[in-house]
């Protein structure tokens, strides 16, 4: 299905103005049951959403590896999942507000829960990437970014793991990288030999996910924040920001770039 339309606007430049019609995404709120847990809502760009679900319950600390996960039903707008671990919610829901309340808490927009993450155990992999790989690799996410070369309205991940990618495009950065990894775990790639590149900052709640799934690399084109840097050390976490032409910084866990010329 065809998610991408068109709506009227108004272009102006330089003085001059006119009307056009642009392309933007169709995003959808898509609503997750995991085993009893009260329902968890997102807006997303609705493809891909078996990959966002695995993914999604690995960076949430719901699972431990996609073995854990039983079955994946998706009519419509609903996902169901169902896992060997049985989740029970452990908050009484007795109201459609208290759900409504209880999802706010759990949005991704915010952190969720992965910001209230209390022990973090440093990421010990040795892997390393060349600084000249960061740079064509992000080059490769933009040439890939389809959805968002036509729009604009997304942001996209890609996970390099060997000489494999895997390509994601949400107007969520969250659900482009639950999207990767996701993918990257239903085809048996190893997590701590990979990394992520995406668009978008790096604050806490998304150094939680990565530090949680094992990758030891994210990279990005934006800023790191406070917070995610603060992550990325109790983790051992290699970030690499502002990634733009051919420079970017570099931030904690330097080992893990070859800093060739």
């Amino acid at each position: 299905m065809n998610f991408i339309k068109e709506i009227p606007a108004m272009r102006w430049k330089e003085g001059k103005y006119e009307e056009v019609m642009e392309k933007t995404v169709q995003d959808e709120n898509i609503v997750f049951h995991i085993d009893d847990l009260p329902p968890r809502k997102f807006s997303t760009y609705p493809e891909d959403l078996d990959d966002f679900a695995v993914g999604y319950c690995l960076g949430d600390g719901l699972v431990k590896s996609v073995d854990d996960i039983e079955r994946i039903e998706i009519d419509g707008k609903n996902v169901v999942v169902k896992t060997k671990l049985s989740h029970k919610a452990h908050v009484e829901i007795e109201s459609e507000s208290d759900i409504l309340g209880y999802q706010s808490v759990m949005s991704d927009s915010a952190g969720g829960w992965r910001s209230e993450l209390k022990n973090i155990q440093p990421i010990g992999s040795d892997l390393t990437v060349k600084a000249s790989d960061i740079i064509e690799n992000m080059k490769r996410l933009t040439a890939k970014a389809s959805i968002w070369q036509e729009t604009g309205s997304v942001h996209v991940a890609q996970l390099v793991y060997k000489d494999q990618f895997i390509t994601r495009e949400d107007v969520s950065r969250h659900v482009a990288v639950d999207k990767v990894i996701g993918a990257a775990a239903k085809a048996g790639f190893d997590l701590s030999r990979s990394y992520v590149c995406y668009s978008g900052r790096m604050p806490a709640d998304m150094l939680i996910k990565i530090v949680r799934v094992g990758i030891p690399i994210l990279v990005s084109n934006a800023a790191p924040a406070g917070s995610g840097y603060e992550i990325a050390k109790k983790g051992n976490i290699t970030m690499v920001g502002f990634v733009r032409d051919n420079r970017f910084n570099l931030y904690n866990a330097y080992e893990r770039i070859e800093l060739d010329k």
